[in-house]
């Protein structure tokens, strides 16, 4: 067999042995891409957990924001200063939920569930009266405040309409 028959051949199985090689690293970017949006979703899972297992799993803290909820004016100093550090704790974790969400790495479903969870948490009589009157609120990030005052926004909207249908 001549040397160029040969070459030809060779430059064959090398183009064969490129697109396998090439098919291949497809297959690894996608699994790999699959398992990194697997771990964000947990990661984000864990976020909103230690969210919900503080404000759930402390008699101190659940007890701090029902009462917050009902009258945050009934708060003393220091009821006032906790209950404001654990809803900025909230809003830092949404923040890192909006940015998974942002990011692609979470789907909505993941992301709307902790937006209806804080702002559940914020649409109460006493913890709305902390939102628009928020002693902290330089230290929540602004896209937050953005979203939060949007959905109270449309939360108050509806509320005016349905009460002009009443009327």
């Amino acid at each position: 067999m001549p040397i160029d028959q040969l070459a030809n051949y060779a430059d064959v199985f090398g183009g064969i042995a490129v697109i396998v090689s090439l098919i291949y690293l497809a297959f690894q970017i996608r699994a790999n891409t699959r398992e990194q949006k697997h771990q964000r979703r947990f990661d984000s899972f864990e976020i909103q957990n230690s969210v919900f297992n503080y404000i759930v799993e402390s008699p101190e803290a659940t007890k701090l924001y029902m009462k917050a909820a009902e009258d945050y004016m009934s708060l003393d100093d220091e009821e006032r200063v906790k209950f404001g550090l654990m809803m900025v704790k909230t809003c830092h974790a949404f923040d890192l939920i909006m940015q998974m969400y942002q990011e692609g790495s979470i789907d909505f479903d993941a992301y709307n569930s902790f937006e209806q969870f804080v702002f559940g948490t914020l649409e109460a009589p006493g913890t709305r009266y902390w939102w628009d009157n928020m002693p902290f609120a330089g230290r929540v990030v602004p896209r937050v405040r953005k979203r939060i005052d949007e959905l109270h926004a449309q939360k108050d909207a509806q509320a005016a309409r349905e009460a002009s249908n009443d009327a």
